[in-house]
């Protein structure tokens, strides 16, 4: 384990699958209290693609696996998505 032994085992956890666990389970969850905030989360959603270490698209619609296709192109590739502009 290193020089750092002691500080790792403060993250030691029982699980089948992994030794140690550094972030909180529900970590991204996200109150959406207004309408400027699901619009805000929705966007950083749809240009992360985008961004210099994914590099993934062009362009959020661009993304195969965006709900951007959805929003912009009018794609209804995925029927578990909803228009949350109709929502609010």
């Amino acid at each position: 384990m290193g020089c750092n032994a002691a500080e790792l085992l403060k993250y030691a956890i029982d699980a089948h699958n992994r030794k140690y666990e550094f972030w909180q389970r529900d970590s991204l969850a996200v109150n959406l209290y207004s309408r400027h905030v699901m619009h805000q989360k929705l966007n950083y959603i749809h240009f992360n693609p985008l961004v210099i270490h994914c590099n993934l698209a062009s362009n959020p619609w661009v993304y195969y696996y965006s709900s951007a296709r959805f929003y912009e192109l009018k794609e209804k590739n995925f029927n578990f998505l909803k228009d949350v502009r109709e929502e609010c």
